[in-house]
This record gives C-alpha cells, sequence and structure tokens, in this order.
C-alpha cells in the first residue's frame, strides 16, 4: 500500500472526522471516534493538529467549502428563470439533515469556540454572498425587482436556517413542503411579486 504524504494524510483525517461527525453530530463525537474510523492512536491526529477544536474547525471550514461547491454546481446548468426554484429544492435535498445538523451544531458550538465562530461566520458570508447572486440574478432576467439585494438575502438566509433547524428536529410539525411552500412565498416577496 502507498504511503501517504502528509497532506494526503491531514486530508484523511478531515474527511474521516468529517464522516464520522455527520453520523455523531459536531458536540456529539470525540477524539477517539475519529481515530477507531481511521484505525490509528490520537497521537496521529495531534502530529497533523494541535487540538480537537483544530480538528474541528478544520472539518467545518471543509463542509463549509463543499456544500458552497455544490451548491454552485448544482445550480450551473439552470436557467436564471428557475435557479432560486433549483436552490431552495437543493437545501431541502439531504433526507436526513444530516448537513442542516452540521451546521447547526456549528454555530451552537461556536458560541463557546472563537476559532469556530470565524469560521462560521466567514460560512454566513459565503452564503449571503451566494443568495444576493441569485436574487440580482433573477432581477436581472426579470423575475422581479428588489431594491436591496443584500438585505434581502439576510433575509431569506435567516428564514432558511430558522425552518430548517426546526424541521431537523425529530416529531416537528413541518413538512419539507411547508418548508419549499414558505421559502417560494418569501422568496417572491423579496422580489415583490405575486405570492401564489
Amino acid at each position: 500500500m502507498k504511503r501517504l504524504s502528509g497532506e494526503e494524510r491531514r486530508a484523511q483525517i478531515v474527511e474521516s472526522a468529517y464522516t464520522v461527525i455527520l453520523e455523531k453530530g459536531l458536540a456529539g463525537t470525540a477524539t477517539r471516534d475519529v481515530t477507531r474510523k481511521l484505525g490509528v492512536g490520537s497521537g496521529l491526529l495531534h502530529h497533523y493538529f494541535r487540538s480537537w477544536g483544530d480538528l474541528r474547525a478544520e472539518v467545518v471550514k471543509t463542509f463549509i467549502t463543499k456544500e458552497i461547491e455544490a451548491l454552485k454546481h448544482a445550480l450551473s446548468d439552470s436557467a436564471s428563470d428557475n435557479m432560486l426554484e433549483r436552490f431552495i429544492d437543493w437545501m431541502i435535498a439531504d433526507p436526513e439533515f444530516r448537513f442542516w445538523r452540521l451546521w447547526l451544531d456549528a454555530i451552537e458550538e461556536a458560541r463557546r469556540d472563537p476559532e469556530l465562530a470565524s469560521i462560521v461566520q466567514e460560512g454566513h458570508v459565503q452564503w449571503h454572498e451566494t443568495i444576493t447572486k441569485l436574487i440580482r440574478q433573477s432581477v436581472d432576467a426579470g423575475l422581479g425587482t428588489c431594491e436591496t439585494p443584500e438585505n434581502a438575502a439576510w433575509r431569506v438566509s435567516a428564514l432558511i436556517d430558522g425552518l430548517m433547524g426546526m424541521l431537523a428536529l425529530d416529531g416537528t410539525p413541518l413538512t419539507k413542503e411547508l418548508v419549499k411552500k414558505l421559502l417560494h412565498e418569501q422568496v417572491a416577496m423579496e422580489l415583490c411579486r405575486d405570492i401564489r
């Protein structure tokens, strides 16, 4: 078996930690869970990461990057007139809400971890930029008007986080269909369109 370079080993550790965290949650995962997944001792993790907090932060940063790239890819072949529709569909496509649970866990953990807080804040900025761009593209395509796409993007982002946080809870009265409808209504309001 080929010996991994330091960069490859570090990426393998991040990917394994990412997989375990998706299964157990950010707060519910410990170093030993990742070492078990990799079949290595904790010394290897500490060789590449100063602390568990550093590894967690790297996992969240990688997660945010992957999600934004996946969204951009999903939207790359969409016509301007259905980009927001595709965006909303993509946002609620995770059947077990594992990605949403990780995002919401990261927000909660960031309250106690300044490094993680910085990464989560950057993630919010990236999501905001992505949503702002989608709103501008919709306006440019003649799908509505919006005087302040940046403000509209913050409102849409906050609604998404709130609704998906509720939808990810077991026993919630919300359904994916209702969340989708509420998001469509909000987008329509932001674009000054009739709500249908």
